[in-house]
Formats: C-alpha cells, structure tokens, sequence
C-alpha cells in the first residue's frame, strides 16, 4: 500500500506540470487577440474566478465525506481563511506579471522555462528566512541556470526584452506561493484553500482590470476559450493538484517534477504553432533544466 501512494502522489505532480505546460500556449492565445487583446488584469480575474467557482460544488462533494476530527477541523478552517488569501494575493500578482510577459513576448515556451527559474529561488530563500541551509550544488547550479537564462532571453540584438523580465519577477512570486504551500499544506482544507484563493486572486485582477483594463464583452468572448482552458485546467485542477501531490512527495521530488513545466510548454507550444526554438535557446534550455536538476540532488538523496 505504501508504495502505491509513493507512486501515486509523484504522478499527481507530473500531472500537474503537464497541464501548467499546456496552458501556456492558451495564455499566448489570449494575449493574440485582434485587434487588441483583452488585458492581463483582466484575464486573469476571470480565469481565477472560473477556478474558484469551479471549485465551490466540489467543496460539498469531498470535504462532505471526508471525515476530519472534530479537534482538527476549526483549526484547519482558521488556518484556511488566515493562509488563502495570502495565496490569493501572491498569486494574483505573480500571474499577472506572467501574463503580461507571455503577452510581451509571444513565447509561451520560453516563458516556461524563465518560469521555471523559481527552482532556483526557492532553496536560497528558504535558507534566509528559515535558515535551511542549501547544499554546495545550488551553488553550482545558480550560474548555470544564469546562463541559461541569458541564451533563453537575450536576443540577436544582445537585448533583454521587457517581457523576459516580467516572466523573470513572476518567478520570484511563484517561489513565494511554493514555499507558502509547503507551510500550509498539512493545516488546511485543501479544496476550500484552493476555491479561497482562486476567489481572492480574481476580485483582485478582475478589480485593476476595471480600473487600468480594457474588460468589455466583446473581448471576453474572443478570449473564452482560454479563459476556460486556464480557470479550469491550469488553475481550478493544477493547483488544487498541486497541494494534495505535495501532500505525499519529498518536496526535492515534487519540485523536480514540477520543474517538467517548462518542457511540457515548450512540447504544447510547438503542437499548437509548429515553431521550434533556436538552437541558442534549445542550449538554454538545456542549461536551465541541469541547474534544475542539480538544485535538486542533495534534497532527494536525502529521502
């Protein structure tokens, strides 16, 4: 039985870099628009309250039959409603500034591995704040994931585009909400968490989305299969998955897995377009993923 669960709860967190893979090349989608793509705050607004609201029926389903321990469940519920919306408000600024560099870029491939840069963010700040010291392999692994990111980002003009530096800040964000899930993962409601969130990110773009976008039905409608695809799969499912594979995966594996993001993104982003990366960004790539790798090596020799 208990190599079962191991085996169950990596494959959860595959699952779900596959599907955050393949919502990219939704959200290059949604920035191509014509004749003007619906805004970032916007989109986003709406994809997290279609996750949210997705996520209020399934409340009843699940959490209805699940048995908790009395002594358990309101400290459960008060952890709940103390750290969601902080997810909330972590994750609605680190995918606006994804989208809005998806949007600048037209790369959702690229975008994914740049992404996925929060790899590497992850272990230094989790040895300032909480004094977990990171093996002598992160240090090999942040100047090669630096020239990664340089062959990834840099164009034929030697420039660094403005949207490689929002995707690049999107990732310092998402190591934020990592390392919130890992603390929040065993004292929580794991769906009410997720339907929390997802409703707090959404009032919370959708509200600059009034007030900065260009929100009008029209738009809403070009957009409607992304923000579907996005609220639904990328969003409602990935990240409700996320926290229950978690819940059974050494964190070292589970971020080694979430790490095939970036592949997959790139796998969906040539399905969807027929475009293939240069081979300077084909090298990125690959440095990117052996600074990913190395990163995760010592945590995973420990389990």
């Amino acid at each position: 039985m208990k190599k079962k669960l191991n085996l169950l709860y990596p494959l959860i967190c595959l699952l779900v870099a596959m599907i955050w893979g393949s919502g990219f090349p939704f959200q290059d989608m949604a920035g191509q628009v014509q004749p003007e793509p619906l805004d970032s705050f916007s989109f986003n607004g709406l994809r997290f309250l279609v996750a949210g609201f997705v996520l209020i029926p399934v409340i009843f389903i699940f959490e209805k039959k699940k048995s908790i321990p009395v002594s358990d469940y309101a400290p459960k519920v008060r952890s709940t409603l103390i750290f969601a919306p902080i997810a909330g408000a972590i994750l609605a600024l680190s995918a606006t500034l994804q989208q809005l560099g998806i949007m600048a870029t037209g790369e959702s491939g690229k975008a994914g591995f740049i992404t996925g840069f929060y790899l590497i963010i992850v272990p230094i700040a989790s040895f300032i704040i909480f004094k977990q010291k990171p093996s002598i392999f992160v240090f090999f692994a942040i100047p090669i994931s630096l020239i990664g990111l340089f062959l990834l980002s840099i164009s034929k003009e030697f420039t660094v585009s403005t949207g490689d530096l929002l995707v690049l800040a999107c990732a310092f964000g998402f190591a934020s909400h990592i390392i919130l899930y890992d603390r929040a993962t065993s004292k929580v409601l794991v769906i009410r968490f997720s339907c929390i969130q997802f409703l707090v990110a959404g009032i919370l773009c959708l509200t600059l989305g009034f007030i900065f976008g260009n929100i009008s039905l029209d738009l809403i409608a070009k957009t409607i299969i992304p923000i579907f695809y996005c609220g639904i799969f990328s969003a409602g499912a990935a990240y409700t998955l996320q926290i229950i594979g978690q819940k059974g995966t050494p964190p070292a594996l589970a971020s080694l897995l979430f790490a095939t993001e970036g592949l997959f993104a790139t796998i969906f982003e040539c399905l969807f377009e027929a475009r293939l990366p240069e081979n300077r960004q084909l090298l990125g790539c690959g440095l990117m993923l052996v600074a990913i790798l190395l990163s995760q090596i010592p945590a995973r020799t420990k389990n």
